[in-house]
């Protein structure tokens, strides 16, 4: 076969490879989009991280007050698996990891005995002592401190993405926070104006 033959038809070939291996046939975010694997940063896949942990602990804070904290961990271990295999959210998952770990180490020191487990769905929540229940909330709040730090310190061009996960942890501290002080709601409420005179 001449060389002119043999190029005419890898050409082609070497075409479709390159772009099987593009953004857009690859699963990769071009602009918005991806979700799974190791594609890189997209806003689906951070906003479904962030309505995660704002939803599931808002959730978690009807259940009474012994199970609350075991609630908050399956939350943290449900956004971490959500960032599984995507290496672009690399930092993100450990710090949802780091949270879900100190809140699974807190909840098994300070655990009721005395107490049943009680199941939602496929989660089953260990309750706490509630003598350690002030205890087991500033863990947690020394926990999302944690995670909120190692976000807001990413590499830049991760920011963006990391940043909106940071807000939506520093939204469960304030909540914790504000219970754990005399007349909590109130300093709620100024928090949360201030923060929106801030960003208005």
């Amino acid at each position: 076969m001449s060389s002119l033959k043999r190029i005419a038809i890898s050409a082609p070939l070497v075409a479709l490879f390159s772009l099987a291996q593009s953004p857009v046939f690859a699963g990769g975010d071009g602009g918005g989009g991806g979700t799974s694997a190791s594609y890189g940063l997209s806003n689906a896949a951070t906003k479904s991280v962030v309505n995660t942990l704002s939803r599931g602990t808002s959730r978690c804070r009807k259940q009474p007050a012994a199970y609350r904290y075991d609630c908050y961990r399956w939350v943290y271990r449900r956004a971490a698996n959500q960032l599984r295999n995507n290496d672009a959210y690399s930092e993100a998952q450990q710090a949802l990891e780091q949270v879900e770990r100190s809140l699974e180490a807190v909840i098994a020191q300070n655990r009721d005995t005395t107490q049943p487990k009680r199941r939602r769905a496929l989660e089953t929540y260990t309750p706490v002592k509630p003598a350690a229940i002030p205890r087991v909330k500033r863990a947690t709040i020394q926990a999302l401190e944690k995670a909120e730090t190692i976000l807001l310190r990413s590499p830049t061009n991760k920011q963006e993405h990391y940043t909106r996960i940071a807000e939506a942890i520093n939204s469960n501290k304030v909540l914790l926070r504000s219970a754990l002080l005399p007349g909590g709601m109130i300093r709620l409420a100024q928090t949360l104006v201030s923060g929106f005179l801030r960003h208005g």
